[in-house]
């Protein structure tokens, strides 16, 4: 029985049957969105949602027979680069690079001459380069310190390490070279103790490798500081936080990164407050987030939401049968043609006047659309809708402020390092192991974002410590 049917024979029979009849009305249209909201739980995956690749439904026989197939078909494309392919080559090392040139002349010609060198030389030698690894032997230095018999006293005075010669066994290069081996390419204590001792020639423990690594964070502990204050006062911060395991205990590993910058931190909650910790509770800048209620406590004026996050979330409406299915869709429609005027814009170098003037239509068309969405019946679209309206003007920032992303790709990247790092690593076990993560991390994405080699950086810091210098900062003149 359609709804207008039920309501015309409540009517019929008198009060009591139609307050009995729009009760399971109101029931059946509350079990109908439960069932709906089921099914869209049940259909979420990377991309209609946030979720992970990895956390995507398993593939049923069929999905992996077709899957298989057109494997099969790319396949049988011809190996190696394909037409219009621009080829790449290995840069010749400039002369003064070189450590060692070696001459080679012909023995003998096609006519069978054979040469003895004192032949005419034609034009320049051809030049083939060879890169080759010396062998890694460790340095191993010695300080002998004397013990001397004093002639006033008669004690013994024991003489003291020089400065820049600590208390630990190991000199700073290799801390460093600890240092990138577990928090830039992620291996465990004992692998970096493997790896230390196979490839180095140095024996060394687990334990030590967990003394240098926390050595390390020490160093590491004024440049994090300098970076939190810097990226406070960037012009645009890209901010996300992915979930993090501190001795088994759910946190929260949080980022703001800029165009030259990134800063971690990790946290017990995700909440505003500790959005305000990394942020400062005074930041005044332009924030690129993906709708996070954590940075509500910011005007919408500064803000920029994610229209890769939006088109996932346009992608999820676009499923729901019905109405709301076909708002969505139109919705995607028009969000997918924002992202390629803005690609448009890129490519052909406009300004922001012509990004402006085409997204024109499509503003005043996706807001038509959400305003229609919240007069519709389904609650949940209706509340996404209102929710949208509520925070239109941060979808448009990008086209009215120069230098601010219509994405947040940026902190999904810096994110990317520490999710994989939690992966294999399960978390960390300590307080003192969170801060090792967030001051390495913090340094491998700024010196990438640099373009500055991480493993030079770490060296130069803890020589710096180990001659107890100022530590050199990371944070963008």
């Amino acid at each position: 029985m359609r709804v207008e049917e039920a309501e015309e024979v409540a009517r019929a029979g008198g009060e009591p049957a139609v307050q009995l009849v729009l009760g399971l009305l109101a029931e059946i249209a509350e079990l109908r969105e439960r069932v709906d909201e089921h099914e869209r739980l049940l259909k979420r995956d990377s991309t209609n949602s946030s979720l992970a690749p990895s956390r995507d439904p398993a593939l049923t026989r069929q999905q992996r027979r077709a899957l298989a197939r057109e494997r099969a078909k790319a396949s049988l494309r011809k190996p190696g680069g394909q037409p219009g392919h621009e080829g790449k080559t290995r840069e010749m090392a400039a002369p003064e690079r070189v450590d060692q040139r070696l001459e080679h002349l012909p023995g003998r010609c096609g006519c069978g001459h054979r040469f003895d060198g004192s032949e005419e030389r034609l034009g320049e030698p051809v030049a083939h380069q060879k890169w080759e690894l010396p062998p890694v032997r460790p340095l191993v230095l010695e300080h002998l310190l004397w013990r001397l018999a004093c002639p006033c006293c008669g004690k013994g005075a024991l003489a003291e390490l020089p400065d820049g010669v600590s208390g630990s066994a190991f000199g700073p290069r290799l801390e460093a070279h600890v240092a990138v081996l577990a928090g830039v390419y992620r291996l465990s204590r004992r692998q970096v103790a493997d790896v230390v001792r196979e490839i180095f020639g140095c024996p060394i423990s687990v334990g030590a490798v967990d003394a240098a690594i926390m050595r390390m964070s020490c160093v590491l502990a004024d440049p994090w500081l300098e970076l939190r204050d810097a990226v406070r006062k960037a012009d645009a911060v890209h901010a996300d936080e992915t979930s993090w395991r501190l001795h088994g205990a759910t946190q929260w590993l949080w980022v703001a990164a800029s165009s030259l910058m990134a800063c971690y931190r990790i946290d017990p909650s995700r909440s505003q407050r500790a959005a305000k910790e990394l942020l400062g509770e005074d930041f005044g800048s332009f924030l690129i987030s993906d709708r996070y209620a954590g940075y509500h406590w910011l005007d919408v004026l500064q803000q920029q939401l994610c229209w890769a996050h939006l088109i996932r979330q346009l992608t999820e409406l676009s499923q729901r049968p019905g109405a709301p299915g076909k708002l969505g869709a139109n919705l995607l429609d028009a969000a997918r043609e924002v992202i390629r005027a803005h690609r448009a814009y890129l490519q052909d170098s406009h300004d922001l006047a012509w990004l402006e003037a085409q997204l024109r239509p499509s503003r005043e068309n996706i807001k038509r659309l959400l305003e229609s969405g919240v007069r519709g019946r389904h609650l949940k679209t209706r509340r996404f809708c209102a929710g949208l309206l509520e925070e239109y003007q941060a979808l448009w920032t990008f086209c009215e402020v120069p230098g601010i992303d219509p994405t947040n790709n940026a902190a999904e990247r810096a994110l990317r390092h520490g999710v994989i790092l939690r992966k294999i690593q399960l978390g960390t076990q300590s307080d003192s192991g969170s801060r090792w993560i967030e001051r390495i991390c913090s340094a491998r994405e700024t010196c990438m974002l640099q373009r500055r080699s991480v493993l030079q950086y770490l060296i130069d810091a803890a020589t710096a410590a180990h001659h107890r210098q100022p530590i050199p900062s990371l944070a963008p003149p």
